[in-house]
């Protein structure tokens, strides 16, 4: 319990420790992963998302997301609660009432997952997402979307299967 508090400590010093200086295309994002071939694998997460000063190069990411997800995992070892953080560079392209978007960005886990089916042998592992979603409320400000996630520790130690998750989120404007 003491972990997850310290978790939460941090994401909130990194997610709004400079809130007061956010441009105003901040926003909050809440989302749900599930595994999707391991399906006993559930993700909750919080992150919070500031728009990027940018030139508008196609390469260059619109937002920088900073979170923290708890992890439900079943484990060889019976451990089943998992924390990450991560730092997530993410491309965005809005459309009338229609978004899409990827990122590619690093996480952090409290604990390699060994089960059946999922194997991460490393606490630091590479994610990236492809989503799209709608764009809802009076300015079109608020959105909600899924995604498909992968992350991997790119082959940095074997075994290395990594994991795949469906996700739904949901962001609001700050």
């Amino acid at each position: 319990m003491k972990r997850m508090g310290l978790l939460l400590v941090t994401v909130a010093l990194l997610a709004f420790g400079g809130m007061a200086a956010a441009q105003p295309q901040s926003e909050v994002v809440v989302s749900v992963a599930r595994g999707v071939e391991d399906a006993d694998i559930d993700v909750l997460r919080l992150a919070y998302r500031r728009a990027l000063a940018t030139d508008a190069h196609w390469w260059a990411p619109t937002l920088v997301e900073l979170g923290g997800g708890i992890w439900r995992v079943p484990d060889l070892a019976g451990t089943t609660q998992r924390f990450d953080l991560h730092a997530t560079p993410v491309w965005r392209a809005d459309f009338a009432r229609t978004y899409v978007e990827g990122g590619i960005g690093l996480y952090l886990l409290s604990h390699t997952i060994n089960n059946d089916v999922t194997h991460m042998s490393t606490s630091l592992e590479f994610g990236s997402h492809v989503g799209a979603g709608l764009r809802i409320g009076e300015r079109r400000e608020t959105r909600v979307g899924v995604a498909f996630q992968h992350l991997s520790n790119a082959g940095i130690k074997e075994p290395n299967s990594g994991v795949n998750f469906l996700v739904v989120a949901a962001s609001f404007p700050l």
